[in-house]
């Protein structure tokens, strides 16, 4: 992978869409509402427990990388797309400003003032998307070289200061998973609770709250040089290496989760050979999660990007799929409020908070079935005054504001 990032590209066509990008984006966004719904709306015991976990760490933990590793793939198609010089990088210090505050806008409107700093995935899409735009120029390799650093590194860097205290105190095993494979995953004793001050917010953005920079720029920093693969036309010829890799790395991470839980202490945080765990992501599900994505991204090329698609199913799901991954923006956003705001303003004017207890994990996740139905026809009809009042529409319009350029496409049609 060491060709320069102009030779990679030359031969793409701009114009035409990759069919895998939107299946991969569109897939994530269908686990983490799928996630969601569950995790903050019921409380997973008893005979939910099974349900619970499956809904939190299947359908929530994997998707989640995919859609930040499609950040970097994004960046390379919408560079070539608009014929963006690899050494300018006002475009994406601009958009990624823009979604920063529409990020920390959408934590305290939506999940209120008390979250503002847990940096959510949308902040952290915004920080990747300067940092892309600062590492366009470089070869693969030192993307690959800086990836690999900082994956390395993190452990060490999340040493230097205690932020277990942040996530409750202590990271326990997982409910339900735990009693067939012991000590393999773990979660925090509670949701990341951010303290206000300056010194504590700047450390949960660079590697201690939800989705820091370190060591989740990983992701984004290898779909770049994945995306320069995939429009330079080199897919074919990496995919036995990618499939490697991938395989590589999601046998590690398992291995290394499965010696850890036999092995204390189980040190999620400062560790090498550690249980899996997601918030904070530890070394062992860092390394699995890369291996995942590459398998999976690999795979769905292959399915709907390689050959024409003969198959009904492939072409119903890509239909679906693509909708949704049209209006990530707005299905990301609106899935939150359709929850958080009503049982907030319940919250302020009784006194009852149900948030986690509202109702059970089957019926939780029965409804976010039914909203990822509906979201298709309204998408739809969207679609036909052009995504106007969307929030993809609404990023793109404040970006071109702010550029001085008119908007040549609706948000909706941006990769």
């Amino acid at each position: 992978m060491a060709h320069s990032p102009e030779s990679q590209v030359k031969d793409a066509k701009s114009s035409q869409r990759v069919n895998c990008v939107d299946v991969m984006r569109g897939l994530a966004l269908l686990g983490m509402v799928l996630c969601h719904y569950p995790i903050f709306l019921s409380s997973g015991e008893e005979g939910d427990r099974a349900l619970y976990f499956v809904s939190n760490h299947l359908l929530g933990d994997f998707p989640a990388s995919w859609f930040v590793f499609l950040v970097g793939v994004s960046v390379v198609l919408s560079s070539q797309k608009r014929e963006i010089s690899v050494y300018d990088v006002r475009r994406y210090l601009t958009r990624g400003g823009v979604l920063f505050a529409y990020g920390l806008l959408f934590l305290f409107l939506v999940q209120g003032p008390e979250n503002l700093w847990i940096w959510d995935i949308l902040t952290f899409i915004a920080a990747a998307t300067i940092v892309l735009g600062f590492c366009r120029p470089l070869p693969s390799w030192a993307i690959i070289a800086l990836a690999a650093v900082i994956w390395l590194v993190t452990p060490q860097v999340r040493s230097l200061t205690p932020i277990a205290p942040f996530y409750g105190g202590e990271f326990l095993p997982v409910d339900w998973i735990s009693d067939y494979f012991p000590n393999v995953l773990f979660d925090p004793a509670s949701d990341y609770e951010p303290t206000g001050k300056a010194v504590d917010i700047f450390v949960g953005f660079l590697y201690g709250a939800q989705f820091p920079l370190f060591p989740w720029i990983t992701f984004p920093l290898v779909g770049l040089v994945v995306g320069r693969r995939l429009v330079g036309g080199f897919m074919a010829k990496d995919t036995p290496m990618l499939l490697g890799l991938g395989t590589l790395f999601a046998v590690a991470g398992l291995g290394k989760a499965f010696w850890a839980a036999n092995n204390p202490p189980h040190d999620v945080v400062g560790g090498y050979l550690t249980p899996l765990s997601f918030y904070p992501l530890s070394f062992s599900m860092n390394t699995l999660l890369l291996g995942i994505i590459l398998l999976v991204f690999t795979g769905l090329w292959h399915l709907y990007d390689s050959r024409p698609l003969e198959s009904k199913f492939l072409r119903g799901s890509l239909a679906y799929l693509r909708q949704l991954s049209r209006y990530s923006l707005t299905i990301y956003i609106s899935h939150f409020a359709l929850f958080f705001i009503p049982l907030r303003l319940i919250d302020y004017f009784t006194g009852n908070d149900y948030l986690y207890d509202l109702m059970s994990t089957g019926l939780a996740l029965g409804l976010a079935i039914v909203l990822m139905a509906l979201y298709y026809p309204v998408l739809v009809q969207w679609d036909k005054i052009k995504g106007k009042f969307s929030f993809e529409w609404f990023l793109a319009s404040t970006v071109a504001l702010l550029m001085g350029k008119p908007m040549q496409k609706t948000a909706s049609n941006n990769r």
